[in-house]
This record gives C-alpha cells, structure tokens and sequence, in this order.
C-alpha cells in the first residue's frame, strides 16, 4: 500500500519566506535577543507577577468597600479638617484655601443650616464676614457635593440640618477645598479678620 504523503503546510511556508532569503544583519539580531534576555530577567516570572497585581488590585477594592460601607452605617462621622496646602485627593480645586482666600469670595458668613433640598441648602446667618447675606437673614445657596445628594470629589463636608458652619462662595454657589466647613471659632475669627 502507497501512502501519498503530503508536504507539511509549514515546510512549504517555510521555504517560501521571503524573509529568509534576505536575513537580518546580526547587529539586529544580537539586539532583538539582548531585548528578550534583558525582558526575561527583568520579569522571570510573568504569571507569578500578574497574579501579584490582580491580588494587590482585589485587595484594595475590598479595602475601598470596607470604608464605604464604613462611611455609609456612620453617616455621623466628622469631616476632615481642612488643611492649608493642596489637597491629594483626585479632584481639583479652583483655589487653594486659605483664611485671605475667604476675603476674594462674594460672601463669607457663620451660618446654620435650617433645610436641605437637593443641591440647595439653606443658612440662617449668624455673622457675616464679608459682603453678601447679612447677619439674621436666611439665605439659599447651591451646595452640590455636599448635601448628601451627590458626590463630590473636591473635599466639602456632608452638611447636617442644625449645624454650625463656615461657609465662602461665589454668586449662589457654596465653595468646598475648606471654604465651607464645620464651625471653629479660631478659624472663624481668622475669617473676620481677613475680611475686614
């Protein structure tokens, strides 16, 4: 019995490159596997290391839903204080917040939050440090970010009907980055004098 034996479709494949009727100069070739080598040493094992990265990526969303989760049965839980040089969070302010920064505002005032609804939170002024609301009026103002209605990433306080705050903006808007904050009496006597 004949077999008809067929030639290997990757023989013929082989014999007709084009590549190899024309090799690469062996500078190049020293190159390509020096690349390889220098690869291969620097990551030996590459499964090893993306099994490291999708542990290390697990873990920090777990850590990640640990304080939401945190964040969500504490709603009561203090705002940070603000600090005086940028923040590191992944928003951006327009200003960085300091004390004279209040005084570039339309309104800076001590106020009590008397509603919420929305975006819009509304102040009873208890003193105002620069022009805009005068002290005893009620005055509402956009706080988006921090009504609890939204999120913000730019750092404003989750504001609470009956609390006591600081609060700078522009036109209608309440700013955040520390120019809205929970009510401090030195920071408050840094407002006033920085606006007067």
């Amino acid at each position: 019995m004949r077999h008809d034996r067929r030639p290997d479709p990757l023989d013929e494949l082989r014999r007709n490159d084009p590549v190899q009727s024309s090799p690469a100069p062996s500078d190049s070739k020293a190159r390509v596997w020096a690349r390889i080598q220098e690869a291969t040493m620097d990551n030996p094992r590459p499964q090893q290391s993306r099994r490291m990265a999708w542990g290390g990526g697990i873990a920090a969303a777990a850590v990640a839903g640990v304080a939401a989760v945190a964040l969500l049965l504490n709603p009561g839980t203090p705002a940070p204080a603000p600090s005086d040089g940028p923040g590191t969070g992944i928003g951006s302010c327009v200003e960085v917040y300091s004390p004279e920064a209040v005084a570039s505002r339309d309104f800076a005032f001590d106020g009590t939050l008397t509603a919420i609804d929305g975006d819009q939170a509304t102040f009873t002024v208890n003193e105002a440090f620069s022009a805009g609301p005068s002290t005893g009026s009620s005055v509402t103002l956009t706080a988006a970010g921090m009504s609890g209605t939204s999120i913000s990433s730019a750092g404003g306080p989750t504001l609470t009907i009956g609390e006591r705050y600081l609060v700078a903006g522009d036109d209608t808007f309440v700013w955040a980055c520390g120019f809205t904050q929970p009510y401090d009496e030195s920071v408050a006597a840094q407002w006033s004098e920085a606006t007067h």
